[in-house]
């Protein structure tokens, strides 16, 4: 199929003449997600002294010189950035369409490039309607952070908090207060400056606002700062329990009995003996007496409820859930639990000898002197951080789960303010009372509220009716999504590749399902997603400029036109002897 797009059937009624001669003719196919693959044939007009005039028609359909449509762009974003498809079931589901579409894989990841290219140029061009939205809310808070792997560069965001737009993601070699600077008054100069920055604990993050945003306070979150003070309390007990727990083995003793009552319970005679406790536990009448089978049964019920010791926390991660301290507890109440049980005279003579080795093997658990004293620390600094906690108002309660938001309306402000000027009173009188056991315990506390305490709480509380932001939770809940998006995509656990090669455009995905920022940048709909980067791409410039600027590159790894020139060596070592051996200045 030929589709003609000529300039003269596109200019209005009665000026088509004005469109000019043809200059000349060019044809190339065109893949397209609506019409299918065709062959589009541009007829190219000019008039003397004028610019020569292109089909605006083709150029909404295609980008200058390309194959591939700007719907097909745009799918192909969107199924892989968005909803986690790999590009090989995009491929299969491009094929398998009633128009079926042939593109190679290698042309699928040049799409998403090509994406990622006119989405960055799109939010550019936005930068207005966005900065005069954000004037119209009052008072805006950012959201300072950023997200690495393992030796790869920093990508750093900036959010605005109300809104959850992301203003504008950056690819730095690592978090430099000078770089990160830079960022900041980049996002000031186009969105204008925020009312206030909040950010993690990071010196480079609250230099950077010092030296950016000179007039504007910015404050640490308070997630991180409990955090913080969290793995600092918990270090040595921590540290001293497992390191006991592997000494003693007790996991793998567990286990080895665990599975030797399985395999006992699987060769009974009596099929049906397993089922006894499950009766006994319903309320239902058992006519057969303690059996060595139901023993076994009691004691695989003790050894998978002490295996269940992490649904004593919410899935909060270390330290907000220590679970090796509810392992612990469990293990204690189980001894506890085995000696009642034993203390019954006629249950004991009919016990299996395995429930008495139980018995015995968490009994020497629990009387061990450094098991005690790691527990005993372990409960007490759990006991300083729960205090900390509560004066934050991030206790178990609190917090549903790890990403939670954590806002609290203006008027509770002076509230946690109060709260946290007691603690601080009271940690410093516990710092200063040589024989209070708690003393180091209050120290690290205090030492992190006074560090920070000029950076905890805004002077003013918020507007009447307006949340109170105090964490940047919202944008590394971006983060995760943006990284659980490219495990599903490509199956890889590690996203070292991913963070080496992605552009920092990537952070910019978000905004695709921010209803905000699809009202002022896409008219309110994402299927009007194609014909905006249609638009943006005629003020984008050149792709493999964009690319060459973009090219992974890895720390201290030189361009390839230096690594591949004839003379590298030579070069290298001639460069660094002159450059140690300076010529004077008025050598010849």
């Amino acid at each position: 199929m030929t589709l003609n797009f000529d300039v003269a059937d596109e200019a209005p009624v009665g000026v088509g003449a004005t469109a000019g001669h043809v200059k000349k003719t060019s044809c190339r196919t065109v893949v397209s997600l609506e019409l299918g693959c065709f062959r589009a044939r541009e007829i190219v007009r000019h008039q003397e002294g004028q610019q020569v005039h292109h089909s605006t028609q083709l150029a909404s359909l295609v980008p200058p010189g390309a194959r591939y449509g700007f719907d097909l762009i745009a799918h192909v974003a969107v199924e892989s950035f968005l909803r986690g498809h790999s590009l090989q079931d995009i491929r299969m589901d491009l094929a398998s369409r009633p128009n079926p579409l042939e593109v190679p894989l290698s042309t699928l990841w040049d799409l998403q490039r090509k994406f990622l290219f006119y989405l960055g140029h799109l939010h550019q061009q936005a930068a207005a309607s966005i900065r005069q939205y954000l004037g119209g809310q009052g008072e805006t808070t950012w959201l300072l952070d950023g997200t690495i792997e393992p030796g790869t560069p920093v990508f750093l965001g900036i959010e605005d908090a109300a809104s959850g737009l992301l203003l504008g993601g950056w690819k730095v070699p690592s978090e430099n207060a000078d770089v990160i600077a830079s960022c900041l008054s980049e996002a000031a100069q186009r969105y204008g400056q925020p009312a206030r920055v909040l950010h993690d604990l990071s010196a480079a993050m609250s230099g950077a606002c010092d030296q950016a945003l000179a007039d504007v306070p910015h404050f640490v979150c308070h997630y991180h700062l409990c955090r913080d003070v969290g793995e600092d309390l918990y270090d040595r007990p921590q540290s001293a329990l497992n390191q006991r727990l592997q000494s003693l083995k007790l996991k793998a003793r567990l286990h080895e009995q665990r599975k030797g009552q399985t395999q006992a319970l699987r060769a009974s005679t009596d099929p049906h003996a397993q089922f006894v406790l499950s009766e006994l536990l319903d309320g239902r009448p058992v006519q057969a007496p303690f059996s060595e089978a139901l023993g076994r049964e009691v004691l695989l019920a003790l050894h998978y409820w002490i295996l269940d010791y992490r649904s004593d926390g919410r899935r909060r991660s270390f330290p907000f859930d220590p679970y090796t301290l509810y392992l612990h507890r469990r293990v204690v109440r189980a001894s506890d639990a085995v000696d009642r049980l034993m203390s019954n005279d006629s249950l004991a003579r009919q016990a299996p000898t395995v429930l008495v080795n139980f018995q015995k093997l968490l009994r020497e658990y629990r009387s061990d002197a450094q098991i005690k004293a790691a527990a005993e620390l372990y409960e007490r600094a759990f006991n300083m951080f729960d205090r900390l906690r509560r004066a934050l108002r991030l206790t178990q309660e609190d917090m549903d789960h790890l990403r939670q938001l954590h806002e609290l309306p203006g008027g509770e402000q002076p509230e946690i303010k109060t709260a946290l000027d007691r603690l601080r009173q009271e940690l410093r009188r516990q710092c200063e009372d040589e024989c209070d056991v708690d003393g180091g315990l209050a120290d690290i506390v205090l030492k992190h509220l006074d560090k920070y305490w000029a950076h905890l709480m805004p002077d003013t509380p918020p507007a009447a009716g307006a949340c109170w932001k105090r964490t940047t939770n919202q944008l590394e809940r971006h983060w995760g999504s943006l990284k659980r998006v490219r495990r599903r995509g490509h199956g890889r656990g590690k996203l070292v590749r991913d963070f080496v090669s992605l552009p920092e455009e990537y952070l910019l995905i978000p905004n695709l399902e921010n209803p905000v920022w699809v009202e002022l940048v896409l008219g309110g709909s994402l299927q009007s997603l194609p014909a905006r980067l249609a638009e943006a791409s005629r003020e984008a410039g050149s792709f493999a400029a964009w690319s060459k600027r973009r090219r992974p590159c890895l720390v201290g790894q030189l361009p390839r036109r230096l690594l591949r020139h004839d003379k590298f060596i030579d070069h290298l070592i001639q460069a660094c002897h002159e450059h140690c051996n300076p010529k004077p200045p008025n050598a010849a």
